[in-house]
């Protein structure tokens, strides 16, 4: 469980940092270590989240784009962590910020736009700093939605090892969402 939640921080860091995210709820498909997860993921103009139920245990990564902090939470453990969203423990759980933090750097190449799912996105390649023709993700981010609709991970050497968002639909939240 530790080594999947630590899998899906990777992808998680390429998602964060979109302050001003549309407003939907969606599923995300999370593949890693040839397993699937499904995820609920909820995004709205002042944050997002995550909830996850995997082997039985429940959890929640939350993500306030006003104060930037972010909240992880897993009840059956007993666990709850805060801390800022430019932390590198922050980073490593919320692929949007982290994917906002490789967004200006040489590391990021754009190659194109494609459509995902229905969704118009445009489409990077983040290549490894040490080894600059290792490929580390591919990603499609949708400007509509101002979220990665796609990613897949080249680092673990798993062909199908990343994730997807589907099914997106309008979502409202109301003052306990965050």
């Amino acid at each position: 469980m530790k080594k999947k939640v630590l899998k899906l921080s990777a992808i998680l860091f390429l998602l964060v940092g979109f302050i001003g995210t549309s407003q939907f709820k969606a599923k995300m498909v999370f593949n890693t270590l040839n397993k699937e997860g499904v995820f609920t993921v909820y995004a709205a103009e002042n944050g997002y989240k995550y909830e996850f139920n995997e082997d039985g245990r429940a959890g929640v990564i939350i993500v306030k784009t006003d104060t930037k902090e972010v909240i992880i939470l897993m009840p059956q453990e007993k666990m709850a962590m805060k801390t800022i969203a430019e932390s590198p423990m922050s980073m490593g759980n919320d692929p949007l910020q982290a994917y906002q933090n490789y967004k200006n750097s040489e590391l990021l190449k754009v190659v194109g736009k494609e459509t995902i799912n229905g969704i118009e996105c445009v489409k990077s390649i983040l290549w490894n700093k040490e080894n600059p023709t290792q490929k580390m993700f591919t990603l499609w981010f949708s400007e509509k939605y101002k979220f990665p609709i796609k990613i897949i991970n080249h680092i673990d050497g798993i062909e199908k090892s990343g994730m997807e968002v589907k099914d997106i639909e309008p979502w409202t939240p109301n003052a306990t969402s965050f």
